[in-house]
């Protein structure tokens, strides 16, 4: 097992590879080095979050085309799934991600959360 972005403060990581084959993260609209998400609301984050996901990928050695499933959590799904949306369909293109969407609250004035599973290899 691979740790990925690990914090130094706290044991959490952004990403973890297992067994070399099972690529796992979880990203938000919080860039790196900030508390706050990035101003403009879910779209922002959303493309936030898929920009800090693309770097994850490429840590582990593949791209966004590896990805076989997400799970998007929205403080306010109602609101926001249209602009997610939006932005999900730029950077996926035609790729058919298995996708969920939720509501739940979330922390840090965040509008947006994502988690991902990819296949490495």
């Amino acid at each position: 097992m691979r740790f990925i972005d690990s914090d130094n403060e706290f044991p959490i990581s952004s990403a973890v590879l297992h067994s070399g084959k099972v690529f796992e993260a979880v990203v938000t609209g919080i860039p790196d080095g900030s508390h706050h998400p990035v101003a403009g609301g879910a779209a922002a984050e959303m493309r936030e979050a898929l920009r800090q996901l693309d770097v994850l990928l490429a840590e582990a050695g593949v791209d966004r085309k590896a990805v076989c499933t997400a799970r998007l959590y929205l403080q306010d799904v109602l609101a926001d799934i249209g602009a997610v949306n939006e932005v999900w369909k730029v950077y996926f293109g035609n790729h058919p991600v298995c996708r969920r969407a939720y509501g739940v609250q979330l922390q840090a004035g965040m509008l947006v959360e994502a988690a991902f599973t990819a296949e490495v290899g």
